[in-house]
């Protein structure tokens, strides 16, 4: 199943995850277990989509395993890291 996600998704997922804004691209930060982390969202706008290359390279860098644990993470919101 493809998953889409817009700029707004990836926003929301790296402020839970207590990731900051450091510029108008770069968001990083640290998890509880001390794990660096740090993503590049490119802002055009909270729903323009991204493409799914793009969108595998963020959960990448966000440390999911793959865009299925990412969209999982994203529609529960109860679910922790």
């Amino acid at each position: 199943m493809p998953y889409q996600f817009t700029t707004g998704n990836i926003k929301s997922i790296a402020k839970r995850l207590g990731l900051q804004q450091v510029n108008s691209k770069k968001w990083n930060g640290t998890d509880i277990n001390g794990n660096f982390w740090q993503t590049y969202i490119h802002d055009h706008g909270d729903g323009v989509p991204i493409l799914t290359g793009t969108a595998k390279q963020q959960a990448k860098q966000m440390g999911f395993k793959d865009l299925e644990d990412m969209y999982d993470f994203f529609i529960n919101s109860r679910r922790k890291r």
